[in-house]
Parts: structure tokens; sequence; C-alpha cells
């Protein structure tokens, strides 16, 4: 699809030499990202040493290890090399150590605060740290084993994992020796548990988070005041990745400093500066603090854009940013971008290119560029992309959450482009699509409506039991359907580009109330009550005269009971 004659016919009449300093201007604008982060989490190391591993490749590095107040050496697995003389080596190397050689349990935790589990000969778990380090915990661990024993792809502070690379030996060894005393790092992420799509009333519902993470600093854990599982991050173990904030289809999880609404603002504040020195075409390149691309490598009018991680945007910002002139966002990565968080990243930007290629503009707006390549994608993106160069400056909006963001940034997408008016399928378990209802089954006793997190299902009227839905707001959690009592929900993935699909309340299915047979007053469906009274039908409390208690409201009902215990106060034992 082409974009809008006004989009093509722009002249463009800055050169690449004005766009330079417009760019230079807009990265000036741009305020260090140290400078947006306020929350502090701290770790404290004496700088107790744990070493795991083969017992000959424990002595060996042992011996080389510097600046620790003590060292605990753990011996795990077959020895490396069997050859005599590297082990007469091993065995001379560190003769003051004496490793431990009991069964390994776990270890986990983190900076200052490792948790060891050995099986004692009883059978019983013993933490060895005291005895050995004079404190509960060991502060470093040095891990030799081929593979190491915590495998989170992002592993915790204070937790190297060697391998059988030299190289990674001695950066490890110069790091143990300086890391003693204070240390602190951002609060990357918080949890929003009301808006949260996780679990609710027993049922479980989105896992996004908790699939993505390269830490494994997400968990779901049971709340025992509102016995529902909740998403828990753990802020020690957490790198800010921000793949989980961009797969939360919600807004649950974001970032804690900048705020997503900061942080958009201090882009638009960028690009506001570009245009303001005369730059046309804007593009950014996002990419990580500690992968920067060179400028000669970078057409005049890409603008790059430094963040702590490469995901630490999703598509709210991606759109938002479209939506306000940006030509194309490159997202790059790079050797030391963690392979769950290039996935999660490649299939983001493949799912909004679907719902940009439906609304008529193209998928490549949005791209994943590799470090190695970059220089020639960008050239092909500039070359595919050559019509839709020179986009208007959209007006700004306010951040609204992340799914109303996302809704306006596409509304006014639409605007630029020939949306498609039919619908188009994505792939199962995208965050977008529509609840179906099989009208026949439903009862519209609601269950679905209190456990759906962004109020997607409604009940739209408090005269007549209505269920209705606005497809805008449905994130395919799940929820509905894993609640609804008579299976009667079911769902499909999908986007709808127009607005009185997506943005309008429709009505999933209606009833006449049904009316208390005593005082009139409306209490629930003709439907309900017909499979209740079938449910219930054999019940000893709704026999006879009895019966006509499930047409009666709750007030009623009560006082019916209530009568008949006065008439007869030996009812009761004849339930």
């Amino acid at each position: 699809m082409k974009p809008n004659s006004l989009i093509m016919h722009q002249a463009f009449t800055a050169t690449p030499e004005l766009n330079a300093r417009a760019r230079q201007q807009a990265l000036n604008a741009l305020p260090p990202l140290m400078a947006m982060q306020d929350g502090v989490i701290s770790y404290t190391s004496r700088g107790h040493l744990l070493i795991i591993g083969p017992e000959d490749l424990i002595r060996l590095v042992a011996a080389q290890v510097v600046g620790a107040s003590s060292k605990t050496l753990l011996a795990m697995g077959q020895v490396s090399n069997q050859d005599d003389e590297h082990l007469e080596r091993a065995m001379q190397a560190a003769p003051e150590l004496t490793p431990l050689y009991l069964p390994f349990v776990s270890l986990s935790g983190w900076l200052g605060a490792f948790q060891l589990r050995l099986s004692a000969p009883d059978g019983q778990q013993i933490n060895p740290a005291e005895a050995t380090a004079g404190q509960p915990h060991y502060d470093l661990v040095l891990d030799l084993n081929t593979d190491p024993v915590i495998a989170s792809e992002l592993s915790p502070p204070g937790y190297f994992a060697i391998g059988a690379d030299a190289n990674r030996l001695a950066d490890a060894l110069e790091e143990i020796a300086s890391m003693v005393g204070e240390f602190e790092k951002p609060q990357y992420v918080q949890v929003n548990h009301d808006i949260c799509a996780h679990a609710d009333r027993g049922n479980m519902g989105c896992t996004r988070c908790l699939d993505v993470c390269p830490a494994d600093a997400i968990s779901s854990h049971n709340n025992t005041l509102s016995h529902d599982f909740q998403i828990s991050v753990d802020t020690h173990l957490c790198h800010g990745a921000g793949s989980c904030t961009t797969v939360c289809p919600t807004g649950a999880l974001s970032f804690a400093a900048p705020k997503p609404a900061t942080q958009l603002d201090r882009l638009r504040n960028c690009l506001d500066s570009y245009f303001q020195a005369g730059g046309e075409r804007p593009a950014l390149m996002i990419h990580a603090e500690h992968y920067s691309p060179e400028m000669d490598q970078l057409p005049a009018h890409v603008i790059p854009v430094a963040l702590e991680e490469v995901g630490a945007l999703g598509a709210d910002t991606w759109l938002s940013l479209l939506a306000y002139g940006v030509t194309y966002i490159a997202i790059l990565i790079d050797e030391e971008t963690p392979a769950t968080l290039k996935q999660q990243l490649q299939d983001e930007v493949s799912l909004t290119g679907h719902l940009l290629q439906a609304i008529g503009h193209p998928h490549a707006r949005i791209s994943v560029v590799t470090a190695d390549a970059m220089p020639d994608a960008l050239s092909a993106l500039n070359a595919s992309l050559e019509s839709w160069e020179g986009l208007p400056k959209g007006m700004i909006f306010p951040y609204e959450g992340k799914r109303q963001t996302i809704n306006v940034a596409l509304d006014r997408l639409i605007e630029q482009g020939e949306a498609n008016e039919t619908p188009v399928s994505l792939p199962k378990g995208s965050p977008y699509g529509q609840v179906l209802v099989d009208e026949s089954a439903c009862t519209l006793c609601m269950s679905c409506v209190s456990v759906c997190p962004t109020s997607a299902l409604k009940s739209a009227s408090d005269v007549a039991p209505v269920l209705a839905f606005l497809e805008g707001d449905c994130v395919q959690c799940g929820l509905c359907e894993a609640s609804c009592p008579e299976r009667a929900i079911s769902l499909e993935a999908r986007f709808a580009p127009a607005a009185g699909t997506r943005g309008e309340v429709r009505t999933l299915k209606e009833e006449e109330p049904f009316h208390c047979i005593r005082c009139s007053k409306p209490f629930a469906t003709k439907s309900t009550i017909e499979k209740i009274s079938q449910k219930l039908e054999a019940h000893p409390y709704f026999q006879g005269e009895a019966a006509k208690r499930l047409q009666m409201c709750d007030d009623c009902r009560v006082r019916d009971s209530y009568r008949e215990l006065a008439a007869d106060p030996t009812a009761q034992l004849r339930l």
C-alpha cells in the first residue's frame, strides 16, 4: 500500500550536512541515562569467595585469586585432566585450602548473599558458609564447571561462570579483586498488580513475562491475602533487560525510572530539537549503552538513542514515535544482547509489523538490525522506505497507559496510511484479538467480566443483563475463558484496523432479566435460572414448593426459608 499524496509529494530541503547538525543538536537535548534513574538497589560484599568446579581447576585458580577475604573450595565433578603431572601441580596449588566434598544441592542468591546448600552424610541439608566464611552466606561465586550451576542467561551480580574460556577467567579474577564494599544499581522494573493479567480467582492467564526474562528474576507466587498467584520481580536479580516490559500487554510491568511517559517525552523532545534545527526525515536507531555505533556509519538523518538495554522500549513507544513523524525505528542488537532478548525483540517487531501493514504502512518502519550488518541494513531501509520519508510532524498526545497509548498511536497512523477494513489474523497468543461467546451456552453470569484485567468485557446495562466487549482493550490473556463455568468463551487472535470494530463497544449477548416471583425485582437471566434449576433438581432443599425458591431473589429466598422453619422447626433436620 502507498502513503497518501500529501506525504509522497513533500519536498525535501535539508542537506545531509544540515541533518547532521540537527542530529547533534537533538543528541545534546537528551539527558544522561543515569540522571533519569532514582530507585536504588544496594549490595554489600565483604569479599568471601566460593569457588566451585573440578578439584584440579578450583585448586589451581584459587592460587591465582587476590583480594578475597576468604576462599572456600567445593569440588564438583571429575577432574578436567587426568595427567599425573597436572594433578601433582594442582594438589600443590593453594595447599592451605581443603575443598569441600559433600554432594551439591543448590546455589542461589546474588552479590553479598549467595546461599549454598550441600547434602550431609545423614541426609540433612547444610549451609557451610558460617564454618568456612564466618558469615551465613558467600559474597562472590566463581563457577568453573562446564555447565554452570546457575543457568540464567544473565547471571546474578557477583556470580562468574567461566567454562573453558581462559580470557573470561582473567577478566573475572580482575573483577573479583575489586568487588569488596558497597555497590548500587537502579531499581529497573515495577509491578502494578491492579492491571496484571497473570491470574485471578484461581484462574491462570498471561505468562508472557515469565517466559522471556533472561535473568530468571520473575516468578509467580501465591499471595496469602488474595489467595491468587501474583507476578513478583526479584530486584536483586533483575538486569533491566526490558523484555518483560516489552511483552507485558497491559503495562503492569514497566520501568520505574524513567517511566514510560517520561521516556516518550524525552524522545519527543529530542525530535523537537532535530526539527527546530531544520532537520528532516528523522529516523531513530535504538541501541544498548554498551554498544554505540560510529556516527560515520549512520546516515545523517538517523539519530542514535542509547538505552541501558535495547529492550527497554516496546510497541507503545515505537508506534507513538512513528506517529510523531519518525520515518523508521531500527533496533540494534549486538553480540552481548542475550539470545532470548534477541528472539523476543524479533517477535515483537514482527507482531507490530503486522499491525502496521494492516493500517497501510510498511512492515519495515520498525526493524531489528544486527551490528555486523548495520550499514547495509540502514541503506536497504532507506531505499525501501523512500516514499515514506518526510512524514509530517504529528501532534503530541498524552501517555495514558500502554494499551490506550498503542490504540491512539494506531489511530493517528491510520490517518497517514490506507487502512485495511478487514481484520487480519495474528499468531496464537498475540495480545490483540476478540472474545467469542457461544450464546446458547452463556448464562450471562458475568464471571468473565469480574476477572477481565482491562475491562474489555463489560456488564453494559444496569437494567438488563448485557455482556459487552471492547476489542481495542482485549489482551487475549485467557482469564475470561478459564473462568467461564459454561465453557462458552473462546479467543481469536487478530487485529481490527477499523475504529468501528476495534474502538467501539459491541454487545456479545443480552437477555431480558428474570424477575423474582415474589417481589418482581430483576435479579438474573432466564437461562441462568433454568440451568441452576436443572443442576439442583435433586437437591433436598429445593423439593416441592421449595423449588420455587430458585425463582426468588436472595432476600425473598431467605424470608421463605425462615417462614418454613417457623412453621416446622424440624425441617432443618431433614436436609
